[in-house]
């Protein structure tokens, strides 16, 4: 699982629970080497001095660009993008300790869910 800190124009996106959603990281280079891609199955979106609360499911992880999401946008620098399903929202937010200059942290679901009960 990999949770990702929400840059403060996409906290509303994340607030709304909608079935689908389409997530794009900080430029490739920022993304840490460490996280391996193909083990990834779950997202959870950091909000800022908030945690993190809704769980989603990784249907793809590809390459993609600012553009595709935002068409205004002139970045077209390659980024992971996240094609997300919304599985469920914890009761209330947690803080979780983030990693990877403060944005990403790699963990395991079961970490985030013990702590639930």
């Amino acid at each position: 699982m990999i949770i990702v800190t929400v840059k403060k124009d996409n906290e509303e996106y994340f607030l709304k629970e909608e079935p689908t959603k389409i997530y794009y990281t900080g430029k490739t280079k920022t993304f840490p080497s460490t996280v391996a891609i193909n083990k990834l199955y779950y997202f959870m979106p950091y909000i800022k001095e908030k945690g993190v609360r809704g769980l989603y499911l990784i249907r793809v992880a590809r390459i993609g660009n600012k553009a595709e999401i935002h068409p205004e946008s002139i970045d077209e620098e390659p980024r992971l993008v996240f094609e997300l399903e919304f599985l469920e929202s914890l009761p209330e937010y947690k803080m979780i300790n983030l990693n990877f200059q403060r944005a990403f942290t790699d963990t395991f679901l079961g970490r985030v869910l013990a702590e639930r009960e």
